[in-house]
């Protein structure tokens, strides 16, 4: 019995496949057939050959109907965007006029602007072999330093952040025709189009153009640090160069001067007053001092080469030579310069303004939270209404305001978590980055503060005794009561004091300039 019933619930089961087969097959034929004869509705037709004019009429009737004024705050969006775009076109206006800002250095003086138009031409390679000074260097730098036009186009990149903030979302239109016409009972439905415009939920543009005003912010920053490094190693360059310009002219004294001592040593060697030990001595010193010559002028032609480096010219271009510069010092105490430190350092501004930054977009990410609105628009061509007498009916419009509602709340808290995070970890790198600003500045101060003793000590006193010696010991040799040893120590000495008189003035100016570097404003 049971053998039975299978085989006759399979043979119904095969027999009611088949049949579902037969007539699947048949619905497909008259569904090919039904497309091949089917037209497209007369207002697809028109609607390919020329511009929708229901799209039009949609678009239309959106503003004619007030949805595209009114709604979710969108007047409010409005403003906020002209407020972005202001806020846009001012930044554009201050890049423009960056070189107003005399942080480190008067680009707007008389004579800066002069030299800065020469550096847009090459007309600036003749100025530039005269006798050359910072000002010339800076205002010439400023023009034509690559580095620092690619740190003012990073900022101009971070201010065109302003118009996609600023951006909504795109209008949707969509125009859906349909193959069979749609009887909806009241009348034929053969196409529909539809406009859509997304709308974020309040609040949420005016934190967006916020955190673009800390990136642009940061920018700047950066472009200072990038203007203001440029210009302390101009400076510590130029001051290297003037000091190897005295160090060869030193160094061209004393050879001289051991020149002058060989021949009084000859002299006394053919007299039989001295062995030819004195001469021996003094050639070697001679032949030395030579080498130390020629180093000192290989040694200028590399300084030079790194100038032209952040003038953008070739490293052999021969520069003018260093009109000279005064001795730098400030009149400000230690506590005066960490104090300027503490408000005026980029790298703490940057830091700020990243807390600031992260602050925004944790307000932001929680925002998330809240659904952004769509406000949608359509109608559909209805062939059968009434367009005249009591039972006119108006064009079937349609208004879908829409919201996206997040049903899992949970999904930006990792987000979220490691942006608090982050807020942290800046706090604690803030006051780190404060904690080396007041070490650098104790510590620059102290090398300035030594340079400046030293170039008193040396040139009110060293340097008086060392030619003093000089002299004594000369005139000592030659009247038989020094030995000649004497003399080239006091030749060596002499030497010696004047490389280091020159060094420490460099010294000076240099930790000046980098003081300034390390304050981030250029100091009275």
């Amino acid at each position: 019995m049971k053998p039975f019933r299978i085989i006759t619930t399979l043979l119904g089961l095969a027999m009611l496949f088949s049949a579902n087969t037969f007539a699947g097959d048949m619905s497909y034929r008259e569904m090919k057939q039904e497309y091949q004869r089917n037209e497209a509705p007369l207002f697809y037709q028109q609607s390919a050959a020329a511009a929708s004019t229901t799209q039009q009429a949609v678009i239309k009737g959106l503003a004619s109907s007030g949805l595209a004024s009114t709604g979710l705050a969108s007047s409010e969006l409005k403003i906020k965007a002209e407020e972005l775009e202001e806020l846009k076109q001012r930044w554009d206006a201050i890049i423009k006029k960056v070189s107003q800002d005399k942080q480190f250095f008067d680009f707007e003086s008389e004579a800066s602007q002069k030299i800065r138009q020469l550096a847009k031409t090459d007309e600036v390679k003749n100025l530039l072999t005269q006798p050359i000074d910072l000002n010339i260097l800076i205002s010439t730098a400023f023009e034509r330093n690559p580095g620092l036009a690619s740190a003012e186009k990073n900022w101009s990149a971070a201010i065109e952040k302003y118009s996609q903030a600023t951006q909504l979302d795109n209008i949707l239109r969509q125009y859906q025709a349909f193959i069979k016409d749609l009887d909806t009972k009241v009348s034929r439905m053969p196409h529909k189009a539809s406009v859509s415009h997304k709308f974020p939920f309040p609040g949420t543009l005016t934190l967006k153009g916020d955190i673009v005003t800390r990136e642009v912010e940061i920018a700047r920053e950066k472009y200072l640090i990038t203007l203001r490094n440029l210009i302390t190693d101009i400076k510590n360059t130029y001051y290297e160069l003037i000091y190897s310009g005295h160090a060869i002219r030193i160094t061209d004294e004393n050879l001289r001067l051991l020149k002058h001592l060989e021949k009084v040593a000859y002299v006394k060697y053919k007299t039989g007053e001295a062995g030819y030990s004195d001469v021996v001595k003094v050639q070697t010193r001679t032949a030395k001092l030579a080498d130390d010559l020629t180093t000192w002028r290989e040694y200028k032609d590399t300084v030079v080469a790194e100038l032209n480096k952040f003038l953008n010219l070739p490293p052999q271009f021969p520069l003018g030579q260093p009109a000279g510069v005064e001795l730098g010092d400030t009149g400000l105490s230690l506590a005066e310069l960490i104090d300027l430190g503490l408000n005026f350092q980029q790298e703490i501004r940057i830091i700020q303004l990243k807390i600031d930054k992260t602050n925004l977009a944790i307000e932001l990410a929680e925002k998330k939270f809240y659904p952004d609105f769509s406000l949608g628009f359509s109608n559909f061509e209805n062939d059968k209404q009434n367009l005249a007498g009591v039972g006119k009916q108006s064009e079937p419009f349609s208004l879908k305001p829409v919201t996206k509602t997040n049903f899992w709340f949970g999904k930006n808290d990792a987000y979220i978590r490691e942006a608090r995070l982050i807020y942290q970890s800046l706090i604690d790198e803030l006051e780190s980055q404060q904690d080396k600003l007041k070490y650098a500045v104790k510590q620059v101060f102290f090398q300035l503060d030594t340079a400046r003793r030293d170039v008193l000590l040396y040139k009110e006193s060293l340097l008086l005794l060392a030619k003093s010696n000089l002299d004594v010991a000369q005139t000592d040799y030659q009247s038989g009561k020094a030995d000649f040893l004497d003399v080239l120590d006091a030749q060596r000495i002499w030497l010696d004091y004047n490389l280091l008189y020159q060094q420490y003035i460099r010294e000076q100016n240099q930790n000046l300039a980098r003081l300034e570097q390390t304050i981030g404003k250029r100091l009275p």
